[in-house]
């Protein structure tokens, strides 16, 4: 038995776990270091057989707006053609898919999907950050009940397009949000029983598990909706939300998730590939 960095031991033996991460990404974003083979270097070297490349979608300029978290449209191509390079490159060592962490913007979906169309591109996963392309009220930074209402909202508005094949850092607000109160309670369960519901998996995100400087509230994690997961029956996908090609290394973290989520009784999605419109996740 091997202990995490949390003290607990591990119930599941570290042959028996097979590793996968949907949700990894670039230096196009402005907030991620490391090149790109660097970090699929990374995902083989930890025993990774599965990496799906999912960095934030671009959108159509916007009032000429440059955000600071996402790669802009005039890269697009450039990512493409990297991430493909490496499929091919590296296709005898690790299986590799191509998506987007993308938000849901009822102005641009049609645009965000007539590229996934295009560009053939594997899966999309919903990054529910904005309900605005301006970005002016990040959901992590709420702080108020009625915000986080307003997400939960936006965020099954996205689920019910039907293009979306996870639900990336379902808890986001609780970054800011001070606890997780009565009223979070009521509007996750909502979120998680309308993904049960469309069959999407809801991501366990390990990027909440490392100290963030700028995180004012608890975080996520969130035990307590994690625990009205398992309660629905809703699925999960581990996600390592890689900005930095050593997330890889730390095993220890993704295979304790895995043996905490089975503890749970909560299902686990591994892959989601193929991933078709009605989310028939190879698990």
């Amino acid at each position: 038995m091997r202990t995490s960095k949390t003290g607990q031991n591990h119930s599941i033996t570290e042959d028996r776990i097979i590793r996968t991460n949907f949700h990894s990404h670039t230096t196009r974003c402005n907030h991620a270091i490391g090149s790109d083979e660097d970090y699929v270097k990374s995902a083989i070297k930890a025993g990774y057989q599965q990496l799906g490349i999912s960095d934030h979608s671009p959108f159509p300029d916007h009032m000429g707006q440059v955000s600071g978290m996402r790669m802009h449209v005039t890269e697009f191509p450039d990512y493409l053609a990297s991430s493909r390079g490496l499929k091919a490159q590296y296709a005898d060592q690790l299986d590799i898919f191509i998506g987007l962490e993308a938000e849901y913007y009822p102005q641009y979906h049609s645009w965000l999907i007539a590229q996934k169309e295009q560009e053939q591109l594997d899966f999309l996963i919903l990054g529910s950050h904005y309900d605005d392309p301006v970005e002016q009220n990040y959901f992590g930074g709420i702080t108020t009940p009625d915000m986080v209402r307003r997400y939960v909202r936006h965020t099954i508005s996205g689920l019910e397009t039907g293009d979306f094949c996870a639900l990336a850092h379902p808890e986001l607000f609780m970054i800011s949000y001070p606890r997780f109160d009565k009223h979070c309670q009521a509007a996750c369960r909502e979120l998680i029983r309308a993904a049960k519901a469309l069959q999407i998996p809801l991501e366990y995100n390990l990027s909440g598990l490392y100290t963030q400087p700028w995180r004012r509230g608890p975080g996520y994690p969130t035990p307590g909706f994690w625990e009205m997961v398992a309660e629905e029956g809703a699925k999960a996908i581990i996600g390592l939300d890689a900005h930095d090609p050593a997330r890889y290394d730390d095993t220890h973290v993704y295979d304790q998730a895995v043996s905490d989520l089975t503890r749970m009784g909560i299902p686990l999605v591994k892959s989601l590939v193929p991933c078709a419109r009605k989310h028939k996740q190879a698990i």
